[in-house]
């Protein structure tokens, strides 16, 4: 797990390329404190360099270890590659990056974990390729050498990489799937270039930090964020998750192309199985994915909130390694209904866990926030993003370098309220009304009043409440600037609503606050539930009315684990998410909120309306905190 960036230009400018991917590194310093690499190159030659001397690297035999510093590479340099290590698998220098093939014809820099490695190595031994190393990293590159661009239909886990193939002259970077691991990308008339955050274009002065209006309004009307290509930052381009990228560095062509789709996932290959047998198979899926994930030359962690996902990943993991009490890491709240400590407890005493907590306060949110918001590159929606932030510090102070973590269950086994809409949806359509008024009564132990909910929802489906209730607060010519689009949209199928929410609105912005909040602190989050194809390819190969039964949600995956957990989490049927009293610390800085909110003088807001906002409308409050964030954004990035 590491940090990535990498620049090539497309005609010789004033720019010194080696300080520019010197300053590159140095902002993503955070996402790998073991260790940096660089490689530079011209048309003719690339090679290897360490910032000073003082790497004092062993192995200097081997051709990607860097035996000159960058003060000494060539002057007519066209790329530059820059890595920053967290050492995970395989601690020694031979893990080192960028790394290159024993010819060196093909140099990578790469951030993520290729799990079923050993097995790829395996192959890839058998058909005539060797090994110096014993890192994943190494077989990205044996495995594009030998099955070029479908290489990455090969792997199982996260990545983001791109590799520098001198032969074709092409740069072909990938990401992972359902885009665990973030790379984004600036194509300007003199370079392209590419970073593990968006912060290191800023940061290195290779662009002017400047808001894109189309996402600000998404942000502060349509509550999403980084929904498109086209990011916060203006000019600045996701490589979107299941894509690759391949740039030409004799044309100056870029071209994407989608590499993988989960749509194409949905079948009814399992469906005929019975509920014992999908529950055994989905049960098997999930030990071997996670203890795909244990692989690690690192003490592994894991995130304990005592729900479901994250307790049923504890108890997997504390079997695995029964030789050590295992560390779990827990965000609580005391004396709050919102408040997990209990449920968290109880999974803690029973595998006999090293069990650590942290309290995250309103004082330190309120001392961290520019710090939190730096290491999120974009504005954040509400403070549950500093309760991650915190966990993950909490894990570096306690040396874990790697947590496992259970984002993305909901979005695979159906965990949300919304996700019972579905199902209600597909049996009114299919005419099964019986069926229909038995589960909607049945989900009031998940949901509080479940027929007025399913009504509340239908309605807003059609309308964008938020906007029309913030519409006096916000000046109209920016409220007629962009289309205010509906919060959700509803399917009358399970698996299609998991579906958009893996790839349009949810699941895609919780795994960058993961990312960022870990890595932040150097600390690696792997997430079976969201980067195991094998677990995903399963569960959406029969009829996604079977994970919720009975008016509880995620039936399948708690039927799984039901012999493994305590009896009061099996039964847990409240969804609390990773929440954080929010509104009780908004109402304790309210003066400071709307005075700073004020100082920053935006443009599109009627400040005349500001004084008159609701401390009681959930609207109102959202938008405030909004406006709060995005006023210390600006302070920070622009």
């Amino acid at each position: 797990m590491c940090g990535i960036a990498g620049i090539i230009l497309k005609k010789q400018s004033d720019d010194n390329l080696t300080e520019k991917i010197m300053a590159m590194s140095d902002c993503i310093k955070h996402r790998g404190p073991d260790g940096e690499g660089f490689l530079i190159a011209d048309t003719n030659h690339a090679a290897p360099y360490s910032r000073t001397n003082s790497g004092n690297y062993s192995h200097t035999d081997i051709n990607y270890i860097p035996r000159l510093t960058v003060s000494e590479s060539p002057s007519n340099q066209s790329l530059a590659f820059a890595h920053r290590r967290l050492a995970i698998i395989d601690l020694s220098v031979t893990g080192h990056q960028p790394m290159c093939d024993q010819e060196s014809k093909y140099w990578i820099t790469y951030n993520g974990e290729i799990y079923n490695y050993i097995e790829l190595r395996s192959e890839l031994k058998n058909l005539g390729h060797k090994f110096i190393s014993e890192s994943d990293t190494e077989v990205i590159l044996n495995a594009y050498k030998e099955w070029g661009f479908d290489c990455v239909a090969k792997f199982n886990g996260m990545w983001a990489f791109c590799i520098y193939d001198i032969e074709k002259q092409i740069c072909f970077a990938s990401r992972d799937r359902l885009g665990v691991k973030p790379f984004y990308y600036l194509n300007s008339p003199t370079s392209f270039s590419f970073a593990s955050e968006q912060k290191v274009f800023i940061k290195s002065g290779l662009l002017k930090a400047r808001v894109n209006q189309d996402k600000l309004y998404g942000y502060l009307i349509n509550g999403v964020l980084e929904d498109e290509e086209n990011n916060f930052f203006d000019e600045i381009k996701e490589l979107w998750p299941d894509n690759n990228l391949i740039y030409s560095l004799r044309t100056g062509e870029l071209k994407t192309n989608r590499y993988f789709n989960l749509q194409n996932c949905i079948n009814l290959k399992n469906d005929s199985l019975s509920e014992k047998q999908l529950i055994e198979k989905i049960n098997e899926a999930l030990v071997k994915a996670v203890k795909l994930r244990m692989r690690s030359d690192v003490e592994i962690g894991t995130c304990l909130s005592g729900g479901i996902d994250s307790s049923a990943l504890a108890v997997i993991i504390s079997e695995m390694q029964a030789q050590q009490p295992l560390a779990c890491f827990t965000s609580v709240f005391k004396g709050l209904s919102i408040n997990e400590e209990s449920f968290a407890n109880l999974v803690a005493t029973q595998i006999k866990a090293k069990h650590l907590k942290v309290e995250p306060t309103l004082s330190g949110f309120v001392n961290e926030l520019d710090e939190l918001i730096y290491s999120q590159d974009v504005p954040i929606w509400d403070p549950s993003t500093y309760a991650q932030f915190k966990v993950m510090a909490l894990a570096k102070q306690n040396n874990i370098k790697v947590l496992l973590d259970g984002q993305g269950a909901d979005e695979l086994f159906g965990g949300y309220h919304h996700h019972f809409i579905a199902k209600w949806n597909h049996l009114l359509k299919t005419g099964k009304y019986i069926e229909f008024c038995k589960e909607i009564n049945a989900s009031s132990k998940s949901i509080p009043g479940p027929f007025l909910f399913y009504i509340k929802e239908k309605i807003k489906q059609h309308f964008n409440l938020s906007k029309k209730s913030i519409s006096s607060l916000l000046k109209d010519e920016f409220l007629n600037s962009g289309e205010g689009k509906v919060p959700m949209i509803y399917f009358d199928d399970v698996n299609s609503q998991l579906l958009y929410d893996i790839n349009e609105i949810r699941l895609k912005i919780f795994l960058k606050c993961e990312d960022r909040c870990g890595m932040w602190h150097g600390v690696e989050s792997r997430t079976p539930f969201s980067d195991d194809i094998e677990l995903m390819k399963l569960v959406f190969s029969f009829d996604g009315d079977k994970k919720i039964k009975n008016g509880v949600s995620k039936y399948l995956l708690r039927e799984a684990v039901k012999n493994k957990l305590p009896e009061q989490i099996y039964k847990r049927y409240d969804k609390k998410g990773f929440e954080t009293p929010t509104l009780l610390w908004m109402n304790q800085i309210r003066p400071q909120i709307i005075s700073e909110v004020r100082d920053a003088n935006f443009d599109f807001v009627d400040y005349k309306s500001l004084g008159k906002i609701s401390s009681t409308n959930s609207y109102h409050n959202k938008l405030l905190f909004k406006l709060f964030i995005f006023s210390r954004w600006k302070k920070i990035f622009a």
